[in-house]
């Protein structure tokens, strides 16, 4: 043990045998409440802390208070503390001297009293939270993942078995690709392999690199050798967690990056402009003249100042336009719809056919694009003016908005019938003329007859 342990009882605290008919549930033990004195900048200290607990009048409590080398237990752990509301009767409360918080040796030892007391505790294995997991407060910003993670790299320490006769590391040694690691905070220590929680090598301060090319293993915990071990066959690595991966380095574009004012700018140039992949390079698409963008912010890669968009913002993608391509117009552009279009009718789909061979005429030069045959069905889906006559719009160049028309007069709703052809009359068949002819012929024949029965009778 490398800290003083001492007990001053507080009177603030329920009894266990009182803690299920106080709070409802039995008083247990299933999480650490992390919590920490105060902010450090008002030179709180481990006394005052102390004498704090013991008040009555404060009505408060928690079962240690630690600072660098020193552990004050107040309240037993069978019973509750008064630290953490409706948590109080499964937590074990620590308050911590806050200055862990600030880096430097300091803190260092703070965390190595803390760790070790929680390890001999047992307690090494709970999961740890903030006072502020548990009621709504601002303290505190202790990282207990690390509180933890330490905290079994202690207690593996203190209860690490006798070393066998056949070192296990090298039993489980074996060559890896060489990595790049840095060491993961202050104070790592470099171990020796044959006694791994006995005394340290070495230790090396948060950032040191590391070549590593062989790994191990001894109990529950992955080892790294560097390189110089491997080489040398030593007995000498660290716990892999505590070396880590450096972070990538940041591409140009986002070292420079920088917020600007939100404007909107177009396209200057007449034959448009690129948007580049700014870590590649690469052209990714073009911008024709006259588009207007939003701009958010701007960087510089190589020398050139590029400007990024918000929507390149908003979706997280590295794409920009150079600056000198985007501005603001002298004049803003003026848009008017041409003629056909400003006339540009919708009518009822309808088919009619061509009265001669007419022109399919381009409404915004005046040319033909091409004669239609005499008798074409056109199927027609809206009208235009054009210079003062009527045009009909087929149903592919409205779908497809182009500017081509046919003279309304020069198409009908029915097409041109063909003339027949004269059919020579039947000779054995009486024409018109000769039934008309024989009627006569036959009216003075019955006159005749009639005449001459009206004379007989009368003679008689």
């Amino acid at each position: 043990m490398s800290y003083r342990l001492e007990w001053k009882p507080s009177p603030n605290f329920t009894p266990g045998s009182q803690t299920q008919a106080f709070y409802g549930r039995p008083r247990t033990i299933q999480m650490g409440a992390g919590h920490w004195w105060d902010d450090p900048s008002r030179g709180p200290s481990h006394d005052g802390v102390v004498n704090t607990f013991l008040n009555p009048a404060r009505q408060a409590s928690a079962h240690a208070v630690v600072s660098a080398g020193r552990v004050t237990e107040m309240v037993d752990q069978n019973n509750t503390a008064w630290c953490t509301n409706n948590a109080n009767p499964y937590t074990f409360a620590i308050e911590t001297d806050p200055r862990i918080t600030q880096g430097g040796q300091v803190a260092e030892d703070i965390m190595k009293t803390l760790t070790e007391y929680i390890a001999d505790k047992g307690f090494h294995n709970l999961d740890w939270k903030p006072h502020k997991y548990f009621f709504s407060t601002a303290c505190n910003p202790i990282d207990w993942n690390e509180v933890m993670r330490r905290a079994k790299l202690e207690y593996a320490a203190k209860h690490a078995p006798a070393p066998p006769s056949v070192p296990e590391w090298k039993r489980n040694r074996s060559s890896i690709s060489e990595q790049n690691l840095l060491v993961h905070h202050d104070g790592v220590p470099l171990r020796n392999l044959d006694n791994l929680w006995g005394d340290v090598i070495k230790t090396f301060p948060k950032g040191t690199p590391m070549q590593i090319t062989g790994k191990s293993r001894i109990g529950d915990f992955d080892i790294l050798l560097t390189k110089s071990a491997m080489d040398q066959d030593r007995a000498a690595g660290f716990i892999a967690t505590d070396l880590v991966a450096p972070e990538p380095p940041k591409p140009e574009w986002l070292l420079n990056l920088v917020d600007v004012e939100d404007v909107k700018l177009m396209v200057l140039p007449a034959e448009g402009t690129q948007i580049y992949h700014l870590q590649t390079g690469a052209s990714i698409s073009t911008l024709p003249k006259g588009t207007w963008v939003d701009i958010a912010k701007k960087t510089t890669v190589g020398g050139k100042v590029y400007l990024i968009s918000k929507y390149s913002v908003d979706n997280v993608l590295p794409n920009g336009i150079l600056q000198e391509a985007l501005g603001v117009p002298v004049v803003p552009p003026v848009v008017t719809k041409p003629e056909w279009l400003e006339n540009w009718q919708d009518i009822e789909d309808v088919t009619m056919y061509t009265r001669s061979k007419a022109p399919l005429v381009n409404l915004i030069d005046g040319t033909t694009v091409k004669e239609i045959e005499i008798n074409t069905p056109i199927e027609v889906a809206s009208t235009t003016e054009w210079h003062g006559q009527k045009y009909a719009i087929t149903k592919y160049s409205t779908d497809k908005q182009e500017a081509r028309g046919i003279l309304l007069v020069q198409l009908d709703k029915d097409p041109i019938k063909e003339p027949e052809a004269p059919v020579e009359p039947d000779p054995s068949t009486p024409t018109e003329d000769l039934i008309k002819e024989n009627n006569g012929l036959l009216k003075q024949l019955l006159a005749l007859v009639n005449w001459i029965v009206n004379f007989l009778k009368g003679n008689k």
